[in-house]
């Protein structure tokens, strides 16, 4: 641990002698009650940085323990080399770390923290690059993580938000985009979820701007196997707003704690980030946007499996968060 986060931790992180109180449906944890939340994707580096927020609200009864418990690459569990976040604490000195060496981020009742992650690395001095494998959906600068949050009681834990993570696009030290992702509870993810779509019909719509600005909107998702046991198998379902199926895609094989990032419809014929053909011609109603559905079914040796799912839509001079229905 690096003297300044040592620091933040000593600083904050009181015992407790009490009893805990009734932990509800959360997990008891000697005196106190945890639950175990799951980031589906954050980015570090290439250009990004996630910025990661934690909250406690005035009515928790003491302070409440945030500790990152895993940090995961793109390749999950396929991958066996050195894998750690350059990471800081409220405006702290960074320092490269693998998650056993984060220490817990404590936070008083009322108070905000805020951890920023700016690259992912492969070795311990944050120099190299990255492995081969790194290619096409599974990208370097991703990371999953998962975490546990203690406090007193179950009911401190009812009034704690979920942390949030936003994802920070940086065009010389600017931030031009950014998108958030609030942490899912593990026993809260479904084996499927939708979202709506918007997507240029036709190829020469997409990707295009005119004076800074998209002509007409794209859609990137991403996939992540939050199991730790078993790989997933993932299938994307296209519907038109009629419900009619469109297009159904198998994508390949998730290893365990492994992630990938696509792009609805590819930008051009040779590109590996594209779910569908570049030039795929979407029905339309105006022959220029298409509305519809699509979302993702998981299974795991042909059962249901979890899957977290994330939807971004790029238009105009925006990017926005799609709604995920489970």
């Amino acid at each position: 641990m690096s003297a300044a986060w040592a620091i933040v931790a000593a600083g904050i992180l009181a015992p407790t002698t009490a009893r805990a109180a009734n932990c509800e449906n959360y997990t008891p944890a000697g005196q106190q009650c945890s639950r175990t939340v799951f980031f589906g994707w954050g980015t570090a580096g290439m250009t990004t940085q996630s910025v990661i927020s934690f909250l406690s609200r005035p009515a928790a009864s003491g302070p409440i323990s945030f500790q990152i418990t895993q940090v995961n690459s793109s390749l999950g569990s396929s991958y066996s080399g050195y894998f750690g976040i350059t990471i800081s604490a409220n405006g702290a000195p960074p320092a490269t770390m693998t998650a056993s060496q984060i220490p817990p981020v404590v936070v008083q009742p009322g108070a905000l923290s805020q951890v920023l992650v700016t690259q992912t690395c492969f070795d311990v001095t944050c120099t190299s690059n990255p492995p081969a494998a790194f290619t096409g959906p599974s990208v370097p600068n991703m990371f999953s993580m998962q975490l546990t949050i203690t406090a007193n009681s179950g009911a401190d834990l009812d009034v704690t938000p979920l942390p949030l993570l936003t994802i920070q696009f940086l065009n010389n030290g600017q931030v031009g985009f950014q998108e958030q992702e609030q942490a899912i509870d593990v026993t809260a993810i479904g084996n499927s979820a939708r979202a709506s779509v918007n997507e240029g019909a036709a190829d020469f719509g997409r990707y295009f701007s005119s004076g800074g600005a998209l002509i007409e909107p794209y859609t990137s998702f991403s996939v992540t196997n939050p199991s730790s046991t078993a790989s997933l198998t993932v299938t994307v379902n296209l519907y038109d707003f009629s419900g009619d199926l469109l297009a159904s895609i198998p994508l390949p094989a998730l290893p365990t704690l492994a992630a990938a990032g696509y792009l609805l419809v590819g930008r051009n014929a040779t590109d590996t980030l594209g779910l569908l053909p570049y030039d795929t011609l979407l029905p339309s109603a105006d022959g220029e946007t298409f509305h519809g559905v699509y979302g993702v079914v998981g299974t795991s040796s042909g059962a249901p499996a979890p899957v977290v799912f994330l939807s971004q839509e790029f238009y105009g001079t925006s990017m926005l968060n799609a709604y995920i229905i489970h």
